[in-house]
This record gives structure tokens, C-alpha cells and sequence, in this order.
């Protein structure tokens, strides 16, 4: 008759008990590294804050108005120009850039005392990439055009427009306001 194994016997039963055993020693050496650990960190003080001279008082600033929002219509502003001269690199683009930013500067006169948000320009063309390309070009000359209105880094998106010829251009300026909208309120 064949010899039976028991779970505490030899065979398998046996190398799980000592698999078993060191499975736990290990983890138990694990688990004594990390109470090491953390008992030994250190805690963290923040620097203090070095001490700041005092400015003598001046005249009071100017207090601006507080910005709430974006206002919801936009200022349109439509311009004609030379397309192809604009997407043209050399002297020629540059010559029609200066008069674009003229353009958009007597365009702009409109917008006096407010601060542009985002704008959003629609190139007119038969198809799409030269439309986007001419607004593009012409978003690039709204700094020049007029520093107190399209701050350096004001956003803007240039858009195709199949219903404008090509050298003409819409422009839809969205302006911050500093009225709560009744809907808000």
C-alpha cells in the first residue's frame, strides 16, 4: 500500500512551511525599515520670510477697475487689404504688414479706453488655408495696430470665411468688462 503524505510531513507540505516562514521574516524586516524610516525623519520648518524695507507713501496709485468677465457681444471690425501681399515674406509682406496695423489702428479708434479679451479674425478667401493664413498675418499686427487695446499677449484665432472676397477681413473683438451682467447679479 503507498505511503501517504501529510500536510506536516515531508514532501511539499515541508518546503511550504519554510517558503511560508521566509515569506514573514521578510516581510516583517520590510515592515521594520519603514517604523525606521519615518521615526528618523525630520519634520520640515518653512523658511521665514526675510523682512521687506518699507516704501515711503507717494501719491496713492491709480486704482484700476476690477475685471468680472468677458462681455458676451463682440465689437465688430471689417477691413480691406492687399491678401496677397500680407502672406508674402520680404519686403513686400513687411510694406503691407505696416499698412494693415495703420488700417486697424483708424479700425480700432471704436474700441478707445477698453481692453481686448479675445478676437477672433475671419479671413475672406475660396478656401480655407489662405483665409486662415491672411488672418493669421493680420493677427500678428493687433499689438502694432494698438498697444492699450491688444495687450502683447492678447489671444486671438484665425478663421476662414467663405463669404468674404479674399483681402477683405472681419474681426470680432470680445472686450473685458467690469459690469456685473444681469443674469450674473
Amino acid at each position: 500500500m503507498p505511503r501517504r503524505r501529510t500536510a506536516s510531513g515531508g514532501g511539499r507540505g515541508g518546503l511550504r512551511s519554510v517558503e511560508g516562514f521566509a515569506g514573514w521574516v521578510f516581510a516583517d524586516l520590510l515592515l521594520v525599515l519603514v517604523l525606521v524610516g519615518l521615526g528618523s525623519a525630520i519634520p520640515h520648518e518653512p523658511p521665514k520670510p526675510k523682512p521687506v524695507a518699507k516704501i515711503a507713501k507717494t501719491a496713492a496709485p491709480k486704482k484700476l477697475p476690477t475685471i468680472v468677465g468677458m462681455a458676451t457681444k463682440p465689437v465688430n471690425v471689417s477691413i480691406g487689404l492687399n491678401a496677397g501681399a500680407l502672406v508674402t515674406p520680404g519686403q513686400v509682406g513687411k510694406a503691407e504688414s505696416r499698412h494693415v496695423c495703420s488700417k486697424l489702428r483708424q479700425r480700432s479708434k471704436v474700441l478707445t479706453g477698453k481692453k481686448a479679451a479675445l478676437v477672433l479674425i475671419f479671413g475672406g478667401a475660396t478656401k480655407p488655408g489662405p483665409g486662415q493664413q491672411v488672418a493669421s498675418a493680420i493677427g500678428k499686427q493687433l499689438h502694432c495696430a494698438n498697444a492699450d487695446i491688444f495687450a502683447p499677449q492678447t489671444p486671438f484665432r484665425a478663421f476662414w470665411d467663405g463669404s468674404l472676397d479674399y483681402g477683405q477681413a472681419r474681426l470680432e473683438v470680445f472686450v473685458f468688462t467690469t459690469k456685473q451682467s444681469a443674469s450674473a447679479g
